[in-house]
């Protein structure tokens, strides 16, 4: 083998175990130190940290404007439960809502089949089709554009 390739192998070897063996007894802790870089555990306890202060100084200058008009403190507890309460009320008005909208899409979609299924019909016989509108508003149904009553409308002819 070249002299001179075996000296090279011989320096990338060396360096290699020199980088291990600093590493490994190094008093540092390596990159996390030398670019300031923190676990995500640190990073986690830290901003708990802060956001536990932030809450604390919040409560504390509620009650102040709170003591100044004569009204009673309010503690951390009392302030979490309001919060839990809050985010259950609006959890409930969601669900609520979304159960609203998937009725109305079915609705919607039984209306639209039943509609179909009507004009074909009529078609067939050779009558004029029923609209949306004339349909919802024989079934009672609200149409998306005006509100008319029930009984509205035209009368059904199918």
């Amino acid at each position: 083998m070249d002299p001179f390739a075996l000296a090279m192998l011989g320096l990338l070897v060396g360096g290699i175990l020199w980088v291990i063996l600093v590493g490994k007894f190094s008093s540092r802790r390596g990159l996390e130190e030398a670019m300031g870089w923190k676990s995500g555990r640190e990073v986690m306890e830290r901003r708990e940290a802060l956001d536990a202060e932030d809450v604390n100084q919040m409560i504390a200058a509620r009650n102040a404007r709170r003591r100044a008009r004569g009204e009673r403190e309010v503690t951390l507890e009392e302030m979490e439960y309001k919060v839990s309460q809050e985010l259950r009320e609006q959890r409930e008005r969601s669900e609520r809502y979304l159960a609203d909208r998937r009725e109305q899409q079915l609705n919607d979609r039984d209306l639209q089949e039943l509609l179909e299924a009507t004009n074909a019909r009529r078609r067939a016989r050779g009558e004029a089709e029923r609209t949306r509108e004339q349909a919802q508003s024989e079934f009672g149904a609200r149409p998306e554009s005006s509100n008319p009553g029930p009984g509205q409308g035209s009368s059904p002819s199918d």
